[in-house]
């Protein structure tokens, strides 16, 4: 049976899919992706501005009081990052990062 190792490399939905237990493993990820409070509220936030950059998203959840710490905000958004949730760039300009909702990420419009 596949462990999380042998996805690491994967970045598209059409990868996952080319096994039963490639598919299998990212449905899972996916449903744990959505379904988690804290996951939720940043695809919350990211789904409302299509693009925010790291500080200012972190500074919201500060804000909202959905993180207490850096370590849980790295966490979840790699977690979301792993989902196909959310993009992560880099601003060439400034070299900050930035999150952007994906197409898999808009099921937040549908979760209320």
């Amino acid at each position: 049976m596949p462990d999380d190792s042998d996805f690491r490399s994967y970045k598209t939905i059409e990868e996952y899919g080319k096994t039963l237990e490639g598919n299998k493993y990212y449905h899972d990820l996916y449903l744990k992706a959505v379904n988690h409070p804290i996951r939720r509220e940043i695809l919350n936030i990211v789904n409302k501005k299509n693009r925010i950059s790291r500080s200012e998203l972190i500074s919201l959840l500060f804000e909202k009081k959905v993180i207490d710490n850096e370590f849980t905000f790295n966490y979840n958004m790699d977690y979301l990052s792993k989902a196909l949730c959310v993009n992560i760039t880099k601003d060439e300009k400034n070299g900050e990062t930035n999150y952007e909702i994906t197409q898999s990420g808009k099921i937040i419009e549908f979760l209320k």
